[in-house]
């Protein structure tokens, strides 16, 4: 389940970069999708990256596109594991269960600190594969819908919300942050926005599902204003053993106007993290 609040991390700038890493790769057999990696393991790997990355980053927070076929996604997917267990006890053997047939369909947006090379959070997006998508498919479980025994088959949830194509969709499935580096989450907004907002322009992503606590959709809706609705209309329900959890749905191009509009000084924040990149089509995707 995807909880934005343990994306607060210290405020410092955070510098994004979709490109693959460069110099040397581990070498590691692509289908290592590795959820148990030691302390050691992880850090070796970080410090690894880092290295390839140094001529790249000057800022000590910076956030990188990282592929779920990426040797270097495993770092990513050990913060996953790391909080989700210490959170809600989801060990190595759950989270391959139940991420692992949508590894190669993720891409991680992975926030490190280069200071002292470590990783301070990752956000995880599920691309629509023949695996489908996470969210979507666990409402068509007998087992894991929000209203089970009776499922939501994902036709029914593309005509709820106007989806013509999965192909534009993505899905939220997990947001992780050690505790070490949760703060606010407004900062978090502002940086973590810029990064997969660029990526979902450049992928023409119209749609967003995720499964989020329940405490955390009220906030984002009522409080951040995020255009966020029930998916399907379905109610809270238990998800991965945690309670009080809200499938939801988003028009990106809602969230990006929302953000842009909602406030002012987060909105400026936003326009100009873009700007800094020169990126283009912000405008045009708001208009979709």
């Amino acid at each position: 389940m995807t909880d934005p609040a343990r994306f607060a991390y210290r405020q410092k700038s955070v510098a994004e970069t979709s490109d693959p890493p460069a110099g040397k790769q581990l070498t590691r057999s692509p289908q290592l999708y590795a959820y148990d990696l030691s302390d050691a393991e992880r850090n070796e790997l970080t410090r690894e990256f880092l290295g390839a990355k140094a001529l790249l980053v000057r800022d000590r927070f910076a956030c990188f596109q990282i592929e779920g076929t990426d040797p270097f996604a495993n770092i990513a997917r050990q913060v996953e594991r790391e909080v989700f267990e210490d959170t809600w006890g989801n060990d190595s053997v759950t989270m391959k269960t139940e991420y692992g047939p949508y590894d190669e369909s993720s891409v991680f947006f992975v926030v490190m600190d280069t200071k002292s090379k470590v990783p301070a959070g990752v956000l995880r997006m599920i691309r629509n594969s023949p695996a489908g998508l996470k969210t979507i498919v666990d409402l068509d479980d007998v087992i894991k819908s929000p209203i089970a025994p009776i499922t939501i088959a994902a036709d029914d949830i593309m005509r709820h919300h106007g989806i013509d194509d999965l192909d534009r969709c993505w899905d939220g499935a997990t947001a992780a942050i050690p505790r070490r580096y949760r703060r606010k989450l407004a900062a978090v907004h502002v940086q973590i926005l810029r990064v997969v907002g660029a990526a979902a322009i450049r992928e023409d992503i119209q749609h967003f599902v995720a499964v989020l606590d329940a405490p955390v959709f009220r906030a984002a809706r009522d409080v951040l204003g995020l255009p966020l609705v029930p998916l399907a209309g379905t109610p809270p329900f238990t998800h991965m053993d945690a309670p009080d959890n809200q499938a939801v749905y988003a028009h990106v191009s809602s969230l990006l106007s929302s953000t842009l509009t909602g406030n002012r000084k987060v909105g400026q924040k936003v326009r100009d993290c873009f700007a800094e990149r020169a990126f283009p089509g912000l405008e045009i995707a708001l208009e979709k």
